[in-house]
C-alpha cells in the first residue's frame, strides 16, 4: 500500500500532529473546513501508524451510502489497492470487504447494527466518525455509546472529524467521560477570501449606489410603502434576491467577465418565487440562450428529475444563477460558484411533541450554516456573499444548528438502545451520555412510539423488547416501515408480504416519478394511468407492475426508453428494484416466507399496447389484496390515521365578495372543506394535492408522513376502514360506553361502545354485553325491565313464572289505577325486591337465568312464584271495595236504548287521561246527556265533594267549615235521596234516573245542582249552582272530572300493531278519534261524524220504515239516534207534502196575469221551485202541530183531513206572498235613489232587514203563523222611514234597543247550530225559531206601534225565551 499525502491538502501539513495525538490520546478531534482532505487522508495516517492490524479493523463512518462507497473508492485508488481487499466498504444490503480488509468504510447505520451483535465492537481498534457536524441521530447515538464504551476498552481509538463542529463542547464532553485531556487539531481548508456583504430588506444596495431597474430600498414598487407581511413580504424577498443578483451580474461584467451565482432558498415555493422575479428582471437575457450576454437560471431541489439535477454540474458557456435549497450547503458542491446570495432562512425538520408529527417550519439558519453558505463561493477564487439580513441579526443567531436528537422523534434511537441493552427505561436514555441529552418528554414519546408499534412491553417495571421489537431491531429501515413488514409476514400471504415490500421500498426512496417544468401536465397525465384513487400505495404497486412485471423484466435499455417516455427516473427505479430484492433477502434471513408481488388481475395486453395518448386515466390499475396490504401497513401507521371533518362553507363567510367571484370562492371552499382531516391527538391535516387520494377525500385515511409547511400535509395516503386498527392497536385503544339499556331481542342489557384510538372513534355504536362491563347494573336491567316489565322475547324452560308474576302485577296496577291508593297494592318495586332477593348475583342475562333456573326448578319449582300476601308492608293496609270502581257505566240514551260504556282508570297526575275515562263509541256520542257524567264513580264521590268545597271562593267556603264533616253530611244526604247513582245498574239495564218534579221528565241532574241542594239542606249554605259555571268547575283536580274518549270500532279481524304484555289480550279494538274532559265540546266537535255514525246504525231500520211509508217511525228513529239535525216537524211536513203534492202546472194555472207577473218577481230560480215552496207553506199552515202526532196512523188521518182544502190553501198562501212582494217592492223603492246624509244609516238598516225577510226559500222556511205577518213587518219599515225623517234621534234610540235584541238572538243561533244532533239540538232550534220571529214583532213594537203585534213582546220576553 502506498502512503502518499498530496501537499495541496491542508491536512497533509498536520500529518505528524494527528499521528502524535492518536498515539497519545484515546479521543482526537480534527476540525477543518470542507476540502481540507480530512475524509481521505486521516484513514491513511491511521493505517500507516499500524492501526487495523492484529485481527482488528479501522471503521470509518459516513452519513450517506453514496459517500461511503465513493470515499472507499478514492482511498483505495490513492493507496493503489483493489477495493474490497485492504480497503472495503459496507452499506445497507451491500458488503464489499474481505478478511484482509483493514479499513472498512460504512454508514453510521451499519455500525449501529453491528453494536447489536457485538456491543464491545471487538473487531475494531479505531473508529472514525466523519461529518460529525451534521449531528444526526445516528452520529449522536454513536458518540454517546462510545462515551460509555471507551472506558471499558482502553485500546480503542476514536477520531472525530467535522467541518463546523463545536470543538469545545465535544472536547469537554469526552474529557469529563474519560477524565483525560482530549486534543483538538484545527486544519485550515482550501478556501479563498470571501467578502461578506449585509444587505437587509429595505436597505440601499451594498455593492453600488444604484441598481438599474430597482428603486431605492428593496421593494420594487412606486408608492414608497414599507415592505408588507404575508405574500407581500415574500414578494419583497424575491425582489431583494433579484436586486442582489443584478448587483453581482453588473459587478462581474466590470471585472473579469460572467461568474456563477448560487442563491439559497427555503423550499420549492421560494425557488419558484425567486426564479419568477429573476426572469422578470433580466427579461430576454434569461429566455434567449443564443445571446452572448444570456443568463441561465437553474433551480436545484430534491424533487427535480435526475436529468435536471445533473444539468447543474455540466459545463456551460453562459453566466449561471443556481437557485438551490440547503442541499447545496454541505451535501452537494456546485462547481464554479463565485457569488452567493443568502436570504438567511431554511426549512428545519422539527418534531412537534404536542402533535407528535414532524414539522418543516422556515427558520433563521445558524451562524455555522451561514458560514457554510458563504464558503461555497470561496472554493475556486475570491468570492462575494450577500446576506439579505443585517450583521446584528447574524450575531444574535445560535452558533450551531440544533442537533437532530433535540428536534426529531427518538423511537429509532430508543429501539437501538433497548436492543443493545444500554437502556431499560426513560431515565437510562436521558442519562445515557449524549452530548446534548434529549428531554424526558421526547424520550417518553420515543417509548410511546415503540409501544404503538408493539415493539416494547413493560416487565417488572422495565421496558423490554417484544418479539416484534427484536425483529424490528434487525430490519435496517425506518421502524414504522419495518413494522409493516413484520405485520405482513405474520398475518398475510407470502404474495401480500412481497407487495408490502414493494411499497416499503418505494417509501424508503425518492419518488421515481418526475415532473419536468416544461412537461408537467403531460407527466401528470401519463402518471395518472396507474393512479389508484383510493390509495397512493396501490398506485406504487401499479407502477411496479407496469415497469417490472406486466411485460416481463426489462433490460437496462428497455428501462431507459420507458423512463424517457413516461417521465420516470432510471436511477431511482433501479434503486427501487435493488432495495426490493434486498428486503426480500432480509425477510428470508428472518424466516419470513416471501412470494411474488403479483396482482389478482391486471389490464389486458390490448390496453397496455395502446399509444400513450390513448390510455385513459386509471387504465393501468391492477387488482391487489388491498385490505391485506393496507392492514399490514396500518400496523405501522396507527397514529397517522385521519377522520374526515366536513364544515360546509356558508354564504356569510364570503360577505365581502359578490357575483361570480363569490360563486367561485364558495365552490373552491366547498371543495377544500372535504379535504380536512382530524388526526391523532387532535391534529388537523389535509391530503397533499399531488396525492391521488386527494381527489376523492375518503372518510378515513392513513398516511405515512405528516409534514408541516404552509399547513400540515399528509404526503402518501390511502383510504381505510378504521375498524382495521382495533386488533392492531390492542391496549392503545380506549373504549367508552353509552346508552346502557335492556334489549329484549338479546335477552340481556347492552350498551353502545365507542373505541377511541388517539382520540379518533375507530369503532362507533358497537353493541356490547353490559354484563361484562357492569354486572350489577346489567342484573338490575334484567330484573327491572326484563322480568318486572315483561320485556322478554325469548322463551326458556319453566318460564311460566314470568307471566304469572306479571299477571299479579297487572291486576294490582289496575286496582291502584282505580282506587288511587298505591300503598294498598303490590308494585313494581315489590316484585323487583322479590327477584333481587331470590336470584343469584351472577345472573345478569336471560341465558344465565335460564341455565340457573333449569337446575333450580327441580328442587324448588315454586321458588320464583311471587305471592302478594307475603309482602310485609301490605299486612297493615285497609282494604278498599272495588265495586265502587266499576268497569262499565250503564246509561240510558236519548232514544231510550241502554248504553253500556267501558270505563278505564289511570293513576298518573302527569297523564292527560288521569282519573276515570269513559269510552264512548262515536255511534252513541249524540245520544248521551252530559249531566250524568258530572257525578263520577261512587269511589271518587267523597273526594269530589271535598274538592268542590275547597274550590269555592273563601267567602262561600267558610260556610262549610269543618270541610270534612260537611262533606260527609252532604254525602249522606246524597245517599239518602239518590240511592241509585248515575252509571249504576247491570248490562243492558241501567238504573233509571228520578223524575224532575217540575218537568216530570226522568233525567239525572247535574252534580253541581245536587251538591248545592245538599249544601243548602245540611249546612244551610247560601249557594247557587251557577257558582260552578265557567272556570270554577275546571279548578277541580283533573282526575275528579271524567275524561271522555271517543272511539270508532275497528273492522272485524283487524289486529293491534302494538306489542302486548305477555298473558294479556289487546284492548285496542277501536280507533281513538279524540278525548277531553268536556263531553259537550266533544259532541260539538264530532257532531258531523256522530250524526253519520248514528245514521249508519239506524239506516237499515229507517230505510225500511220509509219504504213502508212509515214516516213517523222513520223520523223517530233518526231523531232519537241523533242521526240528523233536521227537526222532527220538518221531516213530517216533508213527508206530508210528498203525499199532498200537486203538479206545478196545476198550481200556476190558477194564477191571474197580474198575480203571475207579481209572483215572477219572487227570489226563486224557477216556477217549479216557487210552486214547491208554496205547497210546503200550505202544508205547514194546514198542519201546524204535526210534531204532536205520535204514530203514522195519526199522520195519515191528519193528511186525509186536509186533502180537500189543500189546493185552496196553496192559492191562499200565494195571495199572501203576492201581498208580501208588493210591500217589498214599495219598501225597496223607498230605500233606493239619493238620500240625505242623516238618513243613510236608516236606509242601510232597512235594506238589510227586508233582505232577511224576502230571500230565496223564505216562503217554506217561515213558521206556519209567521208567513202572513211578513207583509206587516215590511210595512213597519215604511213607517220607520217616514218617522225617521221627522225625528232622527228617536230612531237612533229605537235602533239601539233593536240591535241589543238582535245580538241576543244571533248569539243563541250560534249556540244552537253548534249543538250536536239530538233532542237537545231540536229544543234549542225551537227556541231560536220562536225568538227570531219574536224579534220581528219587537221591531214592529218599536217603529210601527200603530200596526200592532201578534202577541205581547219585549226585550225581557225575548231574553226569557232564550234562557236554558
Amino acid at each position: 500500500m502506498k502512503y502518499e499525502y498530496p501537499q495541496e491538502l491542508p491536512v497533509s501539513a498536520a500529518h505528524d500532529d494527528i499521528a502524535a495525538a492518536v498515539a497519545s490520546s484515546q479521543v482526537v478531534i480534527v476540525s477543518g473546513q470542507t476540502g481540507s482532505g480530512k475524509t481521505t487522508q486521516i484513514p491513511k495516517i491511521l493505517l500507516e501508524m499500524g492501526r487495523g492490524t492484529h485481527g482488528h479493523q479501522i471503521v470509518h463512518t459516513q452519513p450517506r451510502r453514496i459517500a461511503a462507497r465513493t470515499v472507499a473508492e478514492r482511498i483505495a485508488s490513492e493507496m493503489g489497492v483493489c477495493l474490497g481487499d485492504e480497503i472495503g466498504y459496507q452499506v445497507r444490503f451491500t458488503d464489499a470487504s474481505s478478511p484482509k480488509t483493514r479499513l472498512r468504510v460504512v454508514t453510521d447505520g451499519i455500525l449501529l447494527a453491528q453494536i447489536q451483535r457485538d456491543p464491545r465492537l471487538s473487531q475494531y481498534d479505531t473508529i472514525i466518525i466523519d461529518e460529525a457536524h451534521e449531528r444526526s441521530l445516528n452520529i449522536d447515538f454513536l458518540l454517546g455509546y462510545l462515551t460509555s464504551l471507551l472506558p471499558q476498552r482502553r485500546d480503542l481509538k476514536l477520531v472525530i472529524t467535522s467541518a463546523t463542529i463545536d470543538s469545545v463542547k465535544f472536547q469537554h464532553h469526552f474529557e469529563q467521560a474519560l477524565h483525560r485531556p482530549v486534543p483538538v487539531i484545527e486544519v485550515s481548508g482550501r478556501t479563498y477570501p470571501v467578502q461578506i456583504v449585509y444587505e437587509p430588506l429595505g436597505s440601499e444596495p451594498a455593492l453600488m449606489r444604484y441598481v438599474p431597474g430597482f428603486e431605492s430600498g428593496t421593494a420594487q414598487n412606486t408608492d414608497g410603502d414599507a415592505p408588507r407581511s404575508g405574500h407581500a413580504a415574500d414578494a419583497d424577498m424575491a425582489t431583494a434576491v433579484a436586486r442582489a443578483c443584478a448587483e453581482l451580474v453588473i459587478r462581474a461584467s466590470h471585472e473579469r467577465g460572467p461568474r456563477d451565482i448560487l442563491v439559497f432558498a427555503s423550499g420549492e415555493h421560494d425557488i419558484r418565487e425567486f426564479e419568477t422575479a429573476l426572469r422578470r428582471h433580466f427579461g430576454p437575457r434569461a429566455d434567449d440562450m443564443r445571446r452572448g450576454d444570456a443568463i441561465e437560471i437553474m433551480p436545484l431541489f430534491a424533487r427535480l428529475s435526475s436529468k435536471e439535477q445533473h444539468k447543474v454540474f455540466e459545463s456551460h458557456v453562459h453566466q449561471r444563477i443556481v437557485i438551490a435549497t440547503n442541499v447545496a450547503e454541505t451535501s452537494l458542491t456546485v462547481p464554479g460558484i463565485r457569488y452567493v446570495v443568502d436570504p438567511g432562512t431554511a426549512r428545519i425538520s422539527r418534531y412537534s411533541k404536542s402533535a407528535k408529527v414532524q414539522r418543516l417550519p422556515i427558520e433563521p439558519i445558524s451562524q455555522a450554516s451561514a458560514d457554510q453558505r458563504s464558503g461555497r463561493c470561496g472554493r475556486v477564487a475570491d468570492g462575494i456573499a450577500i446576506r439579505l439580513y443585517d450583521s446584528d441579526d447574524y450575531e444574535t443567531r445560535p452558533r450551531f444548528t440544533e442537533p437532530e436528537i433535540l428536534r426529531t422523534s427518538l423511537g429509532a434511537v430508543v429501539l437501538h438502545m433497548l436492543s443493545v441493552g444500554v437502556a431499560k427505561n426513560a431515565h437510562d436514555v436521558t442519562h445515557f451520555g449524549f452530548i446534548d441529552p434529549p428531554d424526558v418528554k421526547a424520550v417518553s414519546d420515543g417509548f410511546n412510539e415503540l409501544t404503538e408499534l408493539q415493539a416494547v412491553a413493560r416487565k417488572h417495571g422495565e421496558m423490554a423488547l417484544t418479539r416484534t421489537g427484536r425483529q424490528l431491531a434487525r430490519i435496517p429501515i425506518d421502524i414504522r416501515l419495518g413494522r409493516m413488514v413484520v405485520e405482513a409476514a405474520h398475518t398475510t400471504t407470502p404474495n401480500t408480504l412481497a407487495a408490502v415490500l414493494v411499497v416499503v421500498a418505494f417509501l424508503s426512496l425518492q419518488d421515481p416519478r418526475e415532473r419536468p417544468d416544461e412537461a408537467r401536465e403531460e407527466a401528470d397525465r401519463i402518471h395518472n394511468r396507474y393512479a389508484d384513487a383510493s390509495s397512493d400505495f396501490l398506485t406504487a404497486l401499479n407502477l411496479w407492475d407496469r415497469v417490472f412485471q406486466a411485460d416481463g423484466s426489462p433490460s437496462n435499455g428497455v428501462l431507459r426508453r420507458l423512463c424517457k417516455t413516461e417521465y420516470l427516473s432510471f436511477l431511482r427505479l433501479r434503486q427501487w428494484r435493488d432495495l426490493v430484492a434486498q428486503l426480500g433477502d432480509m425477510c428470508r434471513e428472518l424466516k419470513f416466507k416471501v412470494g411474488e408481488p403479483q396482482p389478482a388481475s391486471r389490464p389486458n395486453l390490448d390496453i397496455r399496447q395502446l399509444p400513450l395518448n390513448q390510455q385513459a386515466a386509471h387504465s393501468l390499475c391492477c387488482s391487489w389484496d388491498a385490505q391485506g396490504i393496507h392492514t399490514a401497513m396500518l400496523a405501522g401507521l396507527l397514529s397517522m390515521m385521519g377522520m374526515q371533518v366536513v364544515r360546509e362553507p356558508k354564504a356569510s363567510d364570503f360577505a365581502g365578495l359578490k357575483g361570480a367571484a363569490k360563486a367561485r370562492a364558495m365552490k373552491r371552499a366547498a371543495k377544500q372543506s372535504h379535504n380536512d382531516y382530524q388526526g391523532a391527538r387532535g391534529t388537523r391535516f389535509a391530503l397533499f394535492p399531488a396525492s391521488a387520494v386527494a381527489k376523492t377525500t375518503p372518510p378515513w385515511v392513513m398516511s405515512t408522513e405528516l409534514v408541516e409547511t404552509s399547513r400540515l400535509w399528509a404526503r402518501y395516503s390511502a383510504a381505510i376502514d378504521p375498524a382495521w386498527a382495533e386488533p392492531l392497536a390492542g391496549s392503545l385503544t380506549r373504549t367508552t360506553y353509552a346508552e346502557p339499556h335492556w334489549s329484549a331481542s338479546c335477552g340481556s342489557a347492552v350498551a353502545k361502545a365507542k373505541v377511541l384510538l388517539y382520540g379518533l372513534p375507530i369503532v362507533q355504536d358497537r353493541t356490547v354485553q353490559w354484563g361484562r362491563i357492569n354486572p350489577l347494573e346489567a342484573r338490575d336491567f334484567l330484573i327491572r325491565q326484563g322480568l318486572v316489565e315483561g320485556d322478554i322475547q325469548q322463551r326458556f324452560s319453566y318460564d311460566n313464572f314470568v307471566t304469572r308474576n306479571l299477571d299479579v302485577l297487572h291486576d294490582a296496577a289496575e286496582d291502584t289505577s282505580r282506587t288511587r291508593q298505591a300503598a294498598a297494592s303490590v308494585s313494581d318495586e315489590d316484585l323487583y325486591d322479590f327477584y333481587n332477593t331470590v336470584l343469584p348475583q351472577d345472573v345478569t342475562s336471560l341465558a344465565e337465568l335460564a341455565k340457573w333456573w333449569k337446575r333450580e326448578h327441580g328442587e324448588h319449582p315454586q321458588l320464583l312464584d311471587f305471592d302478594p300476601e307475603a309482602v310485609e308492608r301490605l299486612q297493615h293496609e285497609d282494604s278498599v271495595s272495588l265495586s265502587d270502581y266499576p268497569d262499565r257505566w250503564h246509561a240510558l240514551g236519548t232514544d231510550g236504548a241502554a248504553l253500556d260504556l267501558k270505563l278505564s282508570y289511570v293513576y298518573d297526575p302527569h297523564d292527560p287521561a288521569d282519573g276515570v275515562s269513559v269510552h264512548i263509541p262515536i255511534t252513541a256520542l249524540s245520544r248521551l246527556r252530559p249531566e250524568q257524567f258530572t257525578w263520577n264513580v261512587p269511589g271518587l264521590l267523597d273526594e269530589l265533594i271535598v274538592a268542590m268545597i275547597k274550590s269555592l271562593p273563601k267567602a262561600l267556603r267558610v260556610q262549610f267549615v269543618p270541610a270534612p264533616d260537611t262533606a260527609r253530611a252532604i254525602r249522606a244526604y246524597i245517599a239518602e235521596h239518590y240511592p241509585d247513582l248515575p252509571g249504576s245498574g247491570e248490562g243492558g239495564r241501567p238504573k233509571l234516573p228520578p223524575e224532575n218534579e217540575q218537568t216530570g221528565v226522568a233525567s239525572w241532574p247535574d252534580f253541581t245542582h245536587v251538591f248545592t241542594e245538599a249544601a243548602i239542606r245540611v249546612a244551610g249554605a247560601q249557594i247557587h249552582p251557577q257558582v260552578f259555571e265557567g272556570d270554577q268547575w275546571s279548578k277541580l283536580p283533573p282526575y275528579l272530572r271524567m275524561n271522555f274518549i271517543i272511539e270508532k270500532p275497528n273492522p272485524a279481524g283487524s289486529r293491534n300493531r302494538h306489542g302486548n304484555r305477555p298473558g294479556h289480550a289487546s284492548h285496542n279494538a277501536a280507533t281513538v278519534l279524540g278525548s277531553g274532559r268536556s263531553l259537550v265540546e266533544l259532541q260539538r266537535h264530532f257532531a258531523a261524524q256522530a250524526e253519520a255514525s248514528a245514521r249508519q246504525v239506524v239506516r237499515g231500520k229507517a230505510q225500511s220504515a220509509g219504504a213502508q211509508g212509515k214516516l213517523v217511525e222513520q223520523a223517530n228513529l233518526l231523531h232519537k239516534a241523533g242521526a240528523t239535525t233536521q227537526s222532527r216537524a220538518t221531516m213530517l211536513w216533508q213527508g206530508a207534502l210528498d203525499k199532498l203534492r200537486l203538479p206545478d202546472e196545476r198550481i200556476s194555472s190558477r194564477w191571474l196575469g197580474t198575480e203571475a207577473l207579481m209572483l215572477a218577481s219572487a227570489p226563486y230560480a224557477s216556477t217549479k221551485a216557487l210552486s214547491e215552496d208554496l205547497q210546503l207553506a200550505a202544508v205547514k199552515r194546514l198542519l201546524p202541530d204535526i210534531d204532536q202526532l205520535n204514530d203514522d196512523a195519526a199522520l195519515a188521518q191528519a193528511v186525509t183531513g186536509v186533502e180537500q182544502v189543500y189546493e185552496d190553501t196553496v192559492y191562499a198562501v200565494a195571495r199572501d206572498v203576492i201581498a208580501i212582494l208588493k210591500r217589498y217592492a214599495e219598501v225597496d223603492k223607498a230605500v233606493s235613489g239619493p238620500a240625505d246624509l242623516p238618513m243613510l244609516s236608516v236606509l242601510q238598516s232597512v235594506r238589510e232587514h227586508i233582505a232577511s225577510l224576502v230571500c230565496k226559500g223564505f216562503i217554506g222556511a217561515a213558521p206556519p203563523d209567521s208567513l202572513a205577518s211578513i207583509e206587516r213587518y215590511l210595512h213597519s219599515d215604511i213607517l220607520r222611514l217616514n218617522k225617521a225623517k221627522t225625528d232622527k234621534n228617536r230612531d237612533v234610540r229605537w235602533a239601539w234597543e233593536a240591535d241589543e235584541a238582535r245580538q241576543l238572538v244571533e248569539r243563541f243561533y250560534v249556540k244552537a247550530k253548534t249543538e250536536p244532533a239530538g233532542p237537545r239540538h231540536e229544543a234549542l232550534d225551537k227556541r231560536y225559531t220562536t225568538a227570531r220571529w219574536m224579534l220581528e214583532e219587537f221591531y214592529v213594537s218599536l217603529w210601527a206601534q200603530e200596526l200592532g203585534t201578534a202577541k205581547p213582546v219585549s226585550l225581557q220576553r225575548i231574553r226569557k225565551t232564550l234562557e236554558i
